[in-house]
């Protein structure tokens, strides 16, 4: 996957950017919200309250497996002039760094 695989879904919520940001961050609220298929695991690498909050995503028990990528998810909230909020989810996969050891771009820089 590149960036340009970087999957993005937008809608209108007829919640206020407080009540998604709950569900978003209370993991039991999460849990049923997103109801992944796989079990998954999510680390915070950014958060904004009730603005904007970004995960590392990774399928449990992958750990570092070859073949296996993270992805970075961003939740965008928005609020909107009804009270609601505009939601966008933003889906990318994380960049690896080639290793130094791989004769790719960093050892040529070398």
């Amino acid at each position: 996957m590149t960036e340009t695989d970087a999957l993005t879904f937008e809608c209108a919520l007829d919640a206020p950017p407080e009540k998604v940001w709950r569900a978003l961050t209370v993991p039991e609220y999460l849990e049923r919200w997103l109801k992944p298929e796989q079990e998954i695991e999510l680390a915070v690498v950014t958060a904004e309250e009730n603005k904007s909050l970004t995960y590392r995503w990774r399928e449990a028990g992958q750990g570092a497996v070859v073949g296996m990528e993270d992805s970075l998810v961003t939740f965008e909230l928005t609020p909107t002039s009804d009270g609601g909020t505009w939601f966008r989810l933003t889906h990318a996969p994380m960049a690896v760094p080639v290793a130094a050891n791989s004769n790719g771009p960093l050892m040529m820089a070398a």
